[in-house]
C-alpha cells in the first residue's frame, strides 16, 4: 500500500487540475509561491496563458501614494505602474518598468535608457532599442534586463517589428527583430544575430502555436519558422474560404492563438471604432493547400487586440470569472476598449 503524500509532492496532473480552476492574478500568484515544486508545475502547466485575466498597466502612480511601494528593481531609473486586475479590482498591485525616452519628461532626470525607445511588447516583456541597435529586454513586473548583442546592421535603421518566438524561460526562445528589409533571429543568450528573411518581404507578425512558430508578412503569406536544428523559414500555400473575399479582406488582421485554433482576426477599417464589425479565420492544415476558415463563434473565449502593432495579443478563456464576456473581441483603440461580439 503506497504512503500518503505530503502537500509538496502533489503529481502534476493534479496541480494542473487546481490550476485550471483559478479565476485571478493573486489566486496564481499564491499558488506559483506555496512551495518550489508548485512553482515547477506552474512553469510547466502547458496553458497557463489562458488562465490569466489581463491586467491594465497605468504609467505614472505619485510618488507620494499611500499604497504599497512597489519591489526595487535591478534598473536605476524606474516608473511605476498601478496594474489592475480585472478578475478583481480591489487588489491593489504595483510593478515598475524602466524610465526611457517614451516616457522622459523635462523633470526627469537624465537615466542609461534616455536613448531608448518602445519597440514592443512580447510575453511580458518589453522591448527597447535605441539607434545605435543595441536591444533590451525588460520584464514588466520585476524590471529584469536581457541585453542582447549589437545587431550586425550598418547606419541608424529603425526597428520596424519584434517579437520573442516563445516565453523567455522558454529554452529555445528566440528574438526576432525585423530592421530595414531583414529579419535577424537571436537566440537567447547566445553571442551573436543570424539573419534570416523570406524571399520576399519580412515578417511582420510572429506567434507561438502548439509548438510551432508562425509568422506573416506584410503581403498576407503566412510562413512556418523552424528554429531547430537551424532556423529556416518555409511558406504555407493557403486558400481563401468563400467568406473571405481576398488576401486583404481584413484592413489590419492580427494572427491569435486561441486554443486550438489559429486565428486572423479582425475589421474592415484599419481603426475599430463602435458599429464596426470584426471576423475570424480559422487556418485549417488538415487539407493542401491549407484554408481561412471562417469561425462564427469563439465559445467560452475572449480576444484582446490593440490597434497598436507593438502589442501581441491576447486570448483568455472563460472571461465570465472576472465580468467580461466570451465570444468577444476587446479593443484598445487609444485610451478607451471597445467590446465587439464577434459578428
Amino acid at each position: 500500500m503506497s504512503m500518503l503524500q505530503g502537500w509538496a509532492d502533489l503529481p502534476n496532473d493534479l496541480l494542473y487540475s487546481v490550476l485550471a480552476r483559478l479565476g485571478s492574478f493573486p489566486d496564481l500568484l499564491a499558488f506559483a509561491a506555496t512551495c518550489p515544486s508548485w512553482r515547477a508545475s506552474f512553469s510547466s502547466y502547458p496553458s497557463k496563458s489562458t488562465l490569466l485575466p489581463p491586467l491594465l498597466l497605468q504609467p505614472g502612480v505619485p510618488a507620494c501614494c499611500s499604497r504599497p511601494r512597489p519591489l526595487s528593481n535591478n534598473l536605476v531609473l524606474r516608473r511605476s505602474c498601478h496594474v489592475t486586475d480585472l478578475a478583481n479590482k480591489d487588489t491593489y498591485m504595483c510593478c515598475q518598468i524602466p524610465q526611457f525616452a517614451c516616457f522622459f519628461d523635462s523633470k526627469s532626470p537624465s537615466g542609461p535608457l534616455d536613448e531608448f525607445f518602445w519597440g514592443s511588447v512580447s510575453y511580458g516583456h518589453l522591448i527597447l532599442a535605441n539607434r545605435q541597435q543595441s536591444c533590451l529586454l525588460v520584464d514588466v513586473f520585476t524590471g529584469v534586463s536581457v541585453s542582447a548583442p549589437q545587431l550586425p546592421v550598418n547606419g541608424r535603421i529603425l526597428l520596424n517589428y519584434a517579437a520573442l518566438t516563445a516565453p523567455l524561460s522558454s529554452p529555445n526562445s528566440h528574438l526576432l527583430v525585423n530592421v530595414g528589409c531583414h529579419n535577424f533571429f537571436w537566440r537567447v543568450g547566445s553571442a551573436s544575430w543570424l539573419r534570416r528573411s523570406p524571399r520576399n518581404g519580412t515578417i511582420k507578425q510572429v506567434l507561438l502555436f502548439k509548438g510551432q512558430v508562425f509568422g506573416m508578412d506584410h503581403d498576407r503569406r503566412l510562413y512556418m519558422v523552424h528554429l531547430e536544428p537551424r532556423i529556416r523559414i518555409q511558406k504555407i500555400a493557403v486558400d481563401l474560404d468563400g467568406s473571405m473575399t481576398s488576401k486583404w479582406h481584413l484592413s489590419h488582421p492580427w494572427l491569435v492563438a486561441c486554443g486550438d485554433m489559429l486565428l486572423m482576426v479582425g475589421c474592415k477599417k484599419h481603426s475599430p471604432s463602435t458599429g464596426d464589425t470584426f471576423e475570424a479565420f480559422r487556418l485549417d492544415l488538415s487539407t493542401e493547400p491549407a484554408r481561412w476558415v471562417k469561425v462564427e463563434k469563439l465559445e467560452n473565449w475572449a480576444i484582446f487586440i490593440s490597434i497598436d502593432e507593438r502589442i501581441q495579443p491576447l486570448c483568455c478563456m472563460n472571461p465570465e470569472r472576472w465580468g467580461g464576456r466570451s465570444n468577444c473581441i476587446y479593443c484598445c483603440n487609444r485610451k478607451q476598449w471597445i467590446t465587439f461580439e464577434l459578428g
